[in-house]
């Protein structure tokens, strides 16, 4: 640092791209004030920086000024210098004996000289001691500012604030004192339940392997799936680890979630929309998307169009998708998963050296849902699974995000404590995370302190403590329609297990929607947003973390307790969506047992049933009841058509029987006059046809022409007994 006239009076350091810390009494001689002052000084001051080769130099004015006893002083650059870098702090408590050196501008040596030697304890003024080794350069006068480098921690300890005149001991102010988070806002470089986004990548470390390997499989086919267990830290990856080194290369990235409900066309429809078209206002959007789903529900031939036009806006290197959380739509929607896989699978290629490449997150379950016949090989050559973290991988996911933190560090055996208490179980991660926050929220003078781990109990204890805090807070109101919310934000897995379901905000009740904005600004045990590749205004709340599910006693009891209710609730769901699938395909409405059963949930329910839900149930029920109308009509019709059937059957009968009698009228008339017509030597016919005339009809007419006969007969016989004894012995 330099004064008015040019001389060299102190030194200094970045402890940020653009923000300078040493000494207040350096920055008043540079100055050339006469006195100390309590105040920041206006003007600015001039800097070089020598140990860089081009020498360069800048201006900084005070932005942070604490004089007295601290005697820091933080200035802002007016741009930032090529090459110069910020120094990275280290602890500043147990150095004793850690080989030290430093670099100042005694009287005398303008250029600069090292000095080496050796750090001691802290003293009662906060101060910490160090002596430089003899014979050799001493810390003098010329120094103050200089950031003191612990060779054994690979950090700057603290900064040169004083030293004994002529002797070999000297004194710096230790790191965690040189910060002022009113200039460097405080950072958490921890993620508690959340993943990690491309915003936050610099504090994503542990997956530099893997990231690698993803990246290469992408460069060398279409579609690639990464597959883990739930906790693995998928998400956090792709977008923290991948993405980012995508958009190096000048590759373009979209991402998208399918929430379940929404059809296969209409979630790839929205997000293709959104890329091809991104200024479109919302209504436009809205109409856009549904003609887009249209014409891929017509065919797939669309397609190849779509991802010559997708590779032509995007950057030369080409266009990545971005599937999160797959699994979901898989459970929730198996059909639509396995057609929005291959919609993908199609969609995916090259257009000359660009490429559409599409990288989606799943579970290993969740695989079956997506393999057919036709897509058996893509899921086979696209799988890239992703195992939980080494200890060793996890040690460095844990102390690398906290070395990037200007004045942030571990007590001394404390991520190897976290490291063994995380244990071996797949899904560690989100719960180390958000043990490292609630550490960082706790921190005392910028350490991470053993004291503040076992406060909350450690890994085990911290999302536990941490829910039930929250939930201690809320009103009364508030409690009471807690379990409401968190029930439905997930459904009944195989077994006793619940997995998380995100929730469309549009299709809770008004009273939770006050409750999901509370429990996410607050609590972080919900996360709200905006549903990737859906309408910009379309939100969705979801658990911080399905941890939450098994980890929570709380929660734990709510899901338990409303198990046969969701569960139900999921199938109704699956029912509506096959029922708008078919474009409102009567047909698919509930009817008997079914809609007995949806009636009987919604009177218990009638709360948590969403408007949609309970649209589906009185239209089933109104379609119910016009079958029913429609049934009583016809069993009405087959009633009288049966009447009718038998009235004509008597009816017919009757005529028949008539006609037989009239028949057999006329037959024995006929009969009977043949009888009378035949001649007197045959009387043995004519009695024959007067006996089958009387069969025929026994009427008065028959009976008198038999009783002729008879008489005739008889009549014969006593005439001439002699002819008719000779008959009756022939």
């Amino acid at each position: 640092m330099l004064s008015v006239d040019g001389d060299v009076v102190g030194a200094g350091f970045l402890v940020a791209a653009d923000l300078v810390c040493t000494c207040a009494h350096v920055v008043e001689e540079a100055l050339g004030l006469p006195a100390p002052v309590d105040e920041a000084p206006d003007g600015s001051v001039s800097l070089d920086f020598p140990l860089l080769s081009a020498g360069p130099s800048a201006r900084a004015s005070v932005v942070s000024w604490r004089h007295g006893g601290a005697d820091v002083a933080l200035l802002r650059l007016d741009r930032t210098v090529e090459g110069a870098r910020p120094a990275g702090l280290v602890d500043g408590t147990a150095v004793w004996e850690h080989p030290f050196r430093v670099f100042g501008h005694p009287v005398g040596a303008d250029d600069g000289v090292w000095v080496l030697g050796t750090l001691r304890a802290g003293m009662g003024a906060g101060l910490l001691q160090m002596e430089a080794h003899l014979p050799g350069p001493r810390v003098t006068e010329g120094f103050s500012g200089s950031p003191v480098w612990d060779d054994a921690q690979g950090g700057v300890v603290g900064m040169t604030v004083a030293a004994h005149r002529g002797e070999s001991t000297a004194y710096l102010l230790p790191s965690s004192d040189l910060i002022d988070e009113r200039t460097i806002p405080a950072r958490c470089p921890f993620q508690g339940l959340e993943s990690f986004t491309e915003e936050q990548s610099e504090f994503f470390h542990g997956r530099d392997a893997d990231t690698n390997r993803v990246v290469s499989a992408l460069r060398q086919r279409p579609v690639v799936l990464v597959v883990g267990p739930s906790g693995c830290g998928k998400s956090s990856l792709v977008r923290a680890g991948v993405l980012p080194q995508l958009r190096a290369e000048r590759v373009g990235a979209s991402e998208l979630r399918p929430v379940p409900g929404a059809r296969a066309t209409s979630v790839l429809a929205r997000v293709l929309t959104d890329v091809l078209e991104p200024g479109l206002g919302e209504i436009d959007r809205l109409t856009r998307s549904e003609h887009l789903a249209r014409l891929l529900a017509d065919g797939e031939d669309v397609l190849a169009e779509l991802r010559a036009r997708v590779l032509a806006r995007g950057p030369s290197a080409g266009h990545v998708l971005f599937v999160d959380q797959l699994e979901e739509y898989a459970r929730a929607m198996p059909a639509e998963a396995r057609e929005l896989f291959r919609l993908l699978s199609v969609l995916a290629g090259r257009r000359g050296a660009a490429a559409l490449r599409v990288v989606a997150t799943a579970r290993p379950d969740s695989l079956d849902a997506l393999v057919t016949v036709g897509t058996s090989d893509i899921v086979s050559d696209a799988v890239e699974f992703l195992a939980p973290l080494s200890d060793a991988d996890l040690k460095r996911a844990i102390t690398a995000p906290v070395d990037a933190v200007p004045g942030l560090w571990f007590e001394p055996g404390l991520p190897e404590r976290i490291v063994a208490d995380a244990g071996d179980e797949p899904g560690r991660m989100p719960l180390v995370q958000f043990a490292l926050t609630e550490l960082w929220h706790r921190r005392g003078n910028s350490m991470l302190t053993h004291a503040a781990y076992d406060a909350f109990g450690g890994i085990a204890g911290a999302l536990v403590e941490h829910a039930n805090g929250v939930h201690a807070a809320l009103t009364r109101n508030q409690q009471e329609l807690a379990p409401r919310l968190f029930v439905q934000l997930a459904r009944p897995g195989d077994g006793d297990t619940f997995v998380r379901r995100p929730a469309r905000t549009a299709a809770l009740a008004p009273e939770l929607l006050t409750l999901v904005r509370e429990l996410t600004r607050s609590g972080r045990l919900l996360v709200l947003s905006h549903a990737p590749g859906e309408s910009g205004q379309e939100e969705i709340v979801d658990l911080a973390h399905e941890a939450l599910t098994e980890l929570w006693p709380l929660l734990r009891t709510w899901l338990v307790e409303s198990r046969d209710f969701r569960a139900w609730q999921e199938q109704l769901r699956a029912d509506v969506g096959r029922w708008q699938a078919r474009r409102s395909d009567p047909a698919r409405l509930l009817s008997g047992a079914d809609l007995t059963e949806a009636d009987l949930k919604l009177q218990g329910h009638s709360h948590d049933v969403s408007a949609e839900e309970r649209t589906y149930i009185q239209l089933s029920r109104r379609h119910s009841r016009r079958r029913v109308r429609a049934r009583r009509a016809a069993v009405g019709v087959l009633a009288v058509l049966t009447a009718l059937s038998v009235v004509l059957a008597i009816s017919t009968w009757r005529g028949l029987q008539r006609a037989e009698r009239q028949l057999r009228v006329q037959a024995a008339g006929l009969l009977a006059q043949a009888s009378e017509a035949r001649p007197s030597d045959d009387p043995a016919t004519a009695l024959q046809l007067a006996l089958a005339a009387y069969h025929a009809r026994p009427t008065a007419t028959t009976r008198q022409v038999l009783l002729n006969q008879y008489v005739r007969g008889q009549h014969l016989i006593a005439a001439h007994p002699s002819v008719w004894k000779g008959r009756a012995r022939t």
